[in-house]
This record gives C-alpha cells, sequence and structure tokens, in this order.
C-alpha cells in the first residue's frame, strides 16, 4: 500500500473494491483531521487492532502480505481521550513493523505535527534496491485560533515538488474561501488552488472550484446539492474541465440522510470513458450491509458483495464478515466469489 494514499485507504476499510472511485481534493490527507468517529467507532475508544483475512482453498482464514495481488497489513491504532488518533502502526503477521504514523497535538488539542515512516513493500518483498525506509512530515502553522498554513516536507505525491511545499489558507468571515499550495522557495510556484464558495442565505458550502492543479490535469469543480431544509447535503458532483479515460472525468456521490454514500457514479460507457458505478445498503448501525458495482469500460464487470457482523457492547462490530460474487459476462466464468472477514480489537478509556 503506498503511504501516499494510505489514511484514505484506512478511511475506506469499511467498503470492498473502493478503487474505480475517484478522489478530486487531495488536500484532505494533508490537514489529517482523523477521529475515532471518521473510523465509524463509538464510544471512547483507546486503541484498536484491525486485521483483514482471506478463505483460503484449504478453508482457513490467512492474512496476505506480497507486492502482487492481494496485501493487507496488521494495523494498530491509538487515541487519545478527545478521540483523535495519536499513532498508526501497520505490521505484517510475523511482526515486522512496516509504517508508523505519529501525531503531536498542542496545549489546544490542535494537530501541530505529523511524522509517516514506511518500510518499502518492494524491497521487503521483492528481490528490487531501493531506500529500506522513507519518511515524511507535516507542521501545523495557527494564527490565534485559525490554521493558517501546513508545511509539507517529503512526497505526499502532490507535485512535482516532492521535497517542501506549503498550503496556505484564506479565511472571510471565519470561513476558508482559499487554499494554495506553493514552492517555499523563492520562485514561491503556485501549483494548486482551491477555491470555496457558500450559499450567500444559508451560509453553506455550493461549490469548489480547482483552478490550478499540477498532475497533469485542467482542474474542474466540484457542486454541492442540498435538501429542501438548507442542511442535508443530497449529492455532490466533480466535473472536469477536461474528460480523459482514466481518473479525471465526471463523477456523482449521492447520500442517504445520515450522510452514508448511498450511490456512486462516474465515467461514460457509451463514449468509452472508464465507468464505475456503485450502489450501496446501510443498517441501522450505518454500516455497509450491500454493495453492488459495475465497472470496466463498458460496464460488464459486475460484483456484489454482501456483509454481516457481530457487535460489542458498545455497538461497534469485531467481525465483518464479507462475501463477494462476481458476474462477468465476457467469458465463459458465469461467476466467481470470495470470502474474506476483517477483525477489530477494540480497547476503551474508563470514564
Amino acid at each position: 500500500m503506498k503511504s501516499t494514499i494510505l489514511l484514505l485507504c484506512l478511511l475506506c476499510f469499511q467498503l470492498n473494491a473502493q478503487y474505480c472511485m475517484i478522489y478530486p481534493d487531495r488536500f484532505k490527507t494533508l490537514e489529517y483531521k482523523y477521529t475515532a468517529s471518521q473510523f465509524g467507532l463509538k464510544g471512547p475508544v483507546k486503541s484498536v487492532t484491525r486485521s483483514h483475512e482471506t478463505l483460503n482453498e484449504d478453508g482457513e482464514y490467512e492474512t496476505i502480505h506480497g507486492v502482487w495481488g492481494d496485501h493487507y497489513f496488521i494495523d494498530r491504532l491509538n487515541f487519545n481521550k478527545m478521540g483523535n488518533l495519536t499513532s498508526m502502526y501497520q505490521e505484517t503477521k510475523t511482526g515486522d513493523t512496516m509504517v508508523v504514523i505519529q501525531i503531536d497535538y498542542d496545549a489546544q488539542h490542535r494537530i501541530s505535527k505529523v511524522a509517516e515512516h514506511e518500510m518499502s513493500i518492494w524491497h521487503k518483498y521483492e528481490p528490487f534496491k531501493g531506500k529500506n525506509w522513507s519518511s515524511r512530515y507535516l507542521h501545523y502553522i495557527y494564527n490565534e485560533s485559525e490554521l493558517s498554513a501546513i508545511e509539507v516536507v517529503g512526497d505526499w505525491s502532490l507535485t512535482a515538488y516532492a521535497d517542501t511545499c506549503r498550503l496556505d489558507f484564506q479565511y472571510e468571515k471565519g470561513r476558508v474561501v482559499k487554499k494554495t499550495i506553493s514552492t517555499l522557495d523563492s520562485a514561491n510556484t503556485i501549483f494548486n488552488v482551491r477555491e470555496y464558495n457558500y450559499n450567500v442565505q444559508t451560509g453553506l458550502l455550493e461549490e469548489v472550484l480547482i483552478s490550478i492543479d499540477s498532475r497533469g490535469r485542467d482542474g474542474g469543480k466540484i457542486k454541492f446539492n442540498y435538501a429542501s431544509d438548507n442542511q442535508t447535503l443530497l449529492s455532490r458532483v466533480f466535473s472536469p474541465v477536461t474528460v480523459n479515460e482514466y481518473m479525471w472525468k465526471e463523477a456523482t456521490w449521492k447520500y442517504d440522510l445520515q450522510q452514508n454514500v448511498i450511490n456512486y457514479s462516474s465515467g461514460d460507457s457509451l463514449m468509452e470513458y472508464w465507468f464505475c458505478y456503485k450502489d450501496f445498503q446501510y443498517n441501522d448501525m450505518n454500516d455497509v450491509i450491500l454493495e453492488y458495482s459495475n465497472s470496466e469500460n463498458d460496464g460488464r464487470n459486475r460484483l456484489v458483495t454482501n456483509y454481516t457482523y457481530v457487535y460489542d457492547t458498545r455497538k461497534n462490530w469485531t467481525t465483518m464478515n464479507i462475501s463477494a460474487q462476481n458476474y462477468i459476462d465476457f467469458d465463459f466464468y458465469t461467476s466467481r466469489g470470495d470470502v474474506f472477514r476483517r477483525l477489530r480489537e477494540i480497547a476503551y478509556y474508563k470514564l
């Protein structure tokens, strides 16, 4: 797993096969606001150990490591009493540490520094030369109560400037109206900009403009649509300036009243752009119980995934049972099934 999308993948841990979904705003990776509730955890959670196991041909569950195919580490997450993530370790089933993330907070419980260290999977499992460990950092700067800037050190896959850059925040009436990433050298090159527009009457975020993007794309906009109560988010739509075959395409997310994603679609099968369609159903705990996915260039790869759970007394699931059924129309196989399970060992603070 690449460290550049590590926390995004962690937050998507509950959903199967998210890979055809696009993420047009990587700025959230830098802002690093990850709490126990964002991981779907309830109550005063102190720590969580998570693992993903695959049912093999012998009818036994195993954790799979390696570069090619499925790959899952064992995650160990720690939270403070405020519910904020303070550290995370990823290790192999033999106890080898592969990823270390440490997060510091100031006296006002605001995040002040993030340090990530990752061991190369390729160096570990394949005979390739290269650095054994890589590190990257985030330093947070505040102006009174507002976050004014984040200094970025290391490769966060934001731009070609992999070593050092800076994310600056601009506010109006206490709301963020602009975020800019630029180099810290004398040239002060700007290579990423997000502008935020709000509804005058409701104050809700209506639109995010991506006016400069250095990842080889032309930018675009994200539009937010709300219910008649002017509070409940119904959908958001990303529209790129230029559509291409792969990851820069129009996409729509739809939400239920609990703000769970119930439908996602992107691409256009008629235009032969990479197509992805997903439907989700949830139980009373807001945990996904059914996922339907239809993807590939012309929508021929269909996947139905069912989820069942075992919960503890705090209503957090400790076992997620996953049954995935593939329906493929263009070969001699009509179906293919896989069975997985995800386990969580949860420790709580004593209040």
